[in-house]
């Protein structure tokens, strides 16, 4: 924000009355002259030959001044674009995920501030899976609902805030709608109640519509408003993914295929087009950010998505998923079912069945990708081998 209270440009000091005066002579000896001239080249060409020659004049003063219209209104600097379907009609993944209940909150927060409904469904889904974490305190501070420090929430002008935030405020302080405008915090009284309450849902969503406005989520830079909520990559990455597969219209990128019901399969297709096979990838946040996989640690990244847990990361491999779940028939594989290859070695691969004899899995040549095991490679090299987790 500018500190200059005035914005009219004054005239500097000093500059002498004297010289106003001759200023202004100057100026009428100027007119003279141009006047006795406009006459004199009259004369010799005739007053419709300047007519003619003004009329030009203007026609292309005209012209000039369109373009320039043109050209400002085409232009994408003040209203940047941001990339997915965003505030639209839920579709069937959101409609399956998120908690009817929690949706006009989201939408209430959107109108308010004008940030998209389905980016802050994403970023709860993120940050607590929709209130379902007990407790909701993660080690480093953070609370609520959408999982706020709480030098963030109250202000960082409070005088006990620094480092990472987690500052030593009172509940007293903490929920002062009064507190947190002295010190500058983003806390909201969502609901009307009186208080502004991390642990209240409302409060929480508003306030986190707030914090995401304020860092340009309402003016389309989304991912830099949700890189300001989380500084890390993968976070973005994972918010965003949510938040584009909340609305209908969301087509992943390469992903033209109808969804298949099973939502570890559809939370995958995002990475489709968009990832890289490496082998002993996809064990660390830095991988999965850059969409990093191989074919084990894609399942178990699509599997944690969903809430299931198949083990430590790190430990993941076709050796240890061929040993959970339930074993399945192939006549009585359905989607969201896992599914093993003999590649390199026995059961070398795996994939997650989506149905209509296709399964959804990082290959090495694709990434991750959408293969046909009806006929081909993948024919070949399918062993019989299906779990259900």
């Amino acid at each position: 924000m500018s500190q200059i209270d005035n914005p009219y440009v004054q005239e500097p000091e000093g500059r002498s009355t004297s010289k106003r005066v001759a200023g202004s002579a100057a100026k009428q000896v100027g007119k003279k002259v141009a006047k006795k001239a406009g006459t004199a080249i009259a004369s010799k060409l005739g007053w419709p030959f300047l007519l003619i020659v003004g009329a030009l004049l203007i026609l292309l003063a005209g012209i000039a001044f369109a373009v320039v219209l043109i050209v400002a209104s085409s232009s994408d600097e003040a209203r940047p674009e941001s990339s997915g379907f965003w505030g639209g009609e839920i579709s069937e993944i959101g409609a399956n995920e998120i908690p009817a209940v929690y949706i006009p909150v989201y939408k209430a927060a959107q109108e308010e501030y004008g940030v998209p409904w389905n980016l802050l469904a994403a970023h709860h889904r993120v940050e607590t899976r929709f209130s379902t974490i007990e407790p909701m305190i993660s080690p480093v501070g953070a609370t609520g609902h959408m999982q706020f420090m709480p030098c963030t929430w109250v202000g960082w002008s409070h005088p006990s805030c620094s480092g990472l935030g987690k500052g030593d405020i009172p509940q007293a302080e903490l929920t002062s709608s009064a507190a947190i405008a002295r010190y500058g915090g983003y806390g909201v009284d969502g609901d009307g109640d009186g208080k502004a309450d991390p642990n209240n849902l409302e409060d929480a969503v508003f306030s986190a519509a707030k914090y995401l406005a304020a860092n340009g989520a309402s003016d389309g830079r989304i991912r830099d408003a949700v890189f300001a909520y989380n500084h890390a990559d993968w976070y973005v990455e994972e918010v965003m993914g949510f938040a584009d597969s909340y609305v209908k219209g969301y087509v992943a990128i390469g992903g033209t295929e109808g969804l298949s019901g099973a939502e570890v399969v559809d939370v995958g297709r995002k990475w489709i087009g968009n990832s890289r096979y490496i082998f002993g990838g996809g064990r660390n946040q830095s991988d999965i950010a850059r969409g990093r996989f191989d074919c084990s640690s894609f399942v178990h990244w699509a599997f944690a998505q969903v809430g299931v847990d198949l083990g430590p990361l790190t430990a993941t491999s076709t050796e240890t998923l061929k040993h959970l779940g339930k074993p399945i028939s192939p006549d009585d594989m359905q989607p969201g079912d896992l599914v093993f290859f003999d590649t390199y070695k026995v059961d070398g691969h795996v994939g997650i069945y989506m149905g209509n004899g296709k399964f959804i899995g990082a290959q090495t040549n694709t990434g991750v990708g959408i293969a046909d095991m009806t006929k081909g490679y993948w024919k070949e090299r399918f062993n019989g081998r299906v779990k259900r987790v």
